[in-house]
């Protein structure tokens, strides 16, 4: 099935200041239920839920690509499943004057598609042909539909007084029904997939923070998880993010840094007691606070990581920011706390001097 467009067309379109915006389509988990600032979504709105992924989401794209003009929308609406998504398709996005010009739609659901239905076969084939039929309407409306498996939830067996009634209640046939759905979906209609599942389970085990802070109520992420989500969205939308999964050096040679000085300034050498064969030492004709570096990088190492800055002496004004926060540099290797699961900001500036003088970053 020939593609209308990509989700890395997506990327350059926001890279040349177009708004080009694509939706995300689901459930209560897509809606921002429980978040801060929550609002339930509605027919004909353009849902800003504060502190839900879509909104961080386009906060952080807009960051990184310099664009206010891009969009995310929020489509999710609490309660509902894929066949009601079907059901719903024009009044979400055709009927609504908001949402009309949507050139990409992520399909999640499968969450509460569960609840429908007594055996795994029913659940299987029904959830898969309602996704489907949303696929195809997207593309008979010469829109581009992309796929997202489900976050995770913590709902190993089906809580007692529902057992009955919903008795395929479990993450599991989260996993091994909707998600494969999803899939055999990507493979059969030629679909991108993007396996927020596999993040998010991971965050749940590895990350610093309690369950009860991420996902208080075992279903419905909070603040924090919905920022993770949005994080890694971020980090498989933007071809520009490094992922982590080791100890590791980050400096000029990495072939995904967005801002650096010229590159003649720098200087290639063997490599230091740390490893760094590439560094910036000189000085510039003004005293302006200048961005020597600037790098995204995606924590996936199943723990937290320490990083370290490294500059080669102490004659400079160099600070970096982690995440917009301001952290001096107090040594040519300076401790910088540690790094958390999710996406990462880190840049390097010369401070008020004429001087110039930055190595890199050392994730261990």
């Amino acid at each position: 099935m020939k593609r209308i467009c990509t989700l890395h067309d997506a990327w350059v379109s926001w890279c040349s200041g177009e708004k080009f915006p694509i939706a995300f389509f689901g459930d209560s988990t897509t809606d921002g239920n429980t978040t801060t600032g929550y609002e339930r979504n509605q027919f004909g709105k353009d849902s800003l839920n504060p502190n839900a992924y879509c909104k961080i989401l386009e906060d952080r794209l807009r960051e990184a690509t310099e664009n206010r003009e891009l969009r995310i929308y929020n489509a999710g609406f609490s309660g509902t499943t894929a066949k009601w998504g079907r059901e719903n398709f024009q009044q979400v996005f055709l009927d609504n004057p908001h949402y009309k010009d949507v050139k990409m739609i992520g399909i999640s659901y499968g969450i509460n598609d569960r609840l429908l239905y007594t055996d795994v076969k029913s659940y299987k084939n029904s959830f898969k042909e309602d996704v489907k039929q949303i696929a195809e309407m997207c593309l008979a409306n010469g829109i581009q539909p992309f796929l997202l498996t489900t976050q995770a939830v913590v709902e190993p067996g089906v809580t007692t007084v529902i057992k009955t009634q919903y008795p395929l209640r479990t993450s599991v046939l989260i996993k091994t029904i909707a998600n494969r759905v999803k899939e055999e979906l990507a493979e059969e209609m030629g679909l991108e997939l993007l396996d927020l599942n596999r993040y998010t389970e991971e965050f749940l085990k590895y990350a610093s923070f309690g369950l009860n802070e991420i996902i208080p109520d075992r279903l419905h992420f909070g603040n924090i998880g919905h920022r993770f989500e949005a994080e890694v969205l971020f980090s498989l939308i933007n071809p520009q993010t490094i992922f982590i999964e080791d100890a590791c050096l980050i400096d000029y040679s990495n072939q995904s840094v967005g801002k650096s000085v010229p590159d003649d300034w720098l200087t290639l050498t063997k490599a230091d007691q740390d490893g760094f064969k590439v560094f910036t030492n000189r000085e510039k004709e003004d005293a302006d606070d200048l961005i020597l570096f600037s790098v995204y990088v995606f924590n996936k190492a199943r723990r937290r990581l320490s990083i370290k800055a490294v500059k080669c002496g102490f004659g400079s004004e160099t600070y970096v920011k982690i995440n917009g926060e301001r952290k001096p540099l107090t040594d040519v290797k300076t401790d910088l706390g540690m790094l958390e699961l999710g996406l990462h900001k880190l840049e390097a500036f010369s401070g008020q001097s004429k001087h110039v003088d930055f190595k890199g970053f050392i994730l261990e």
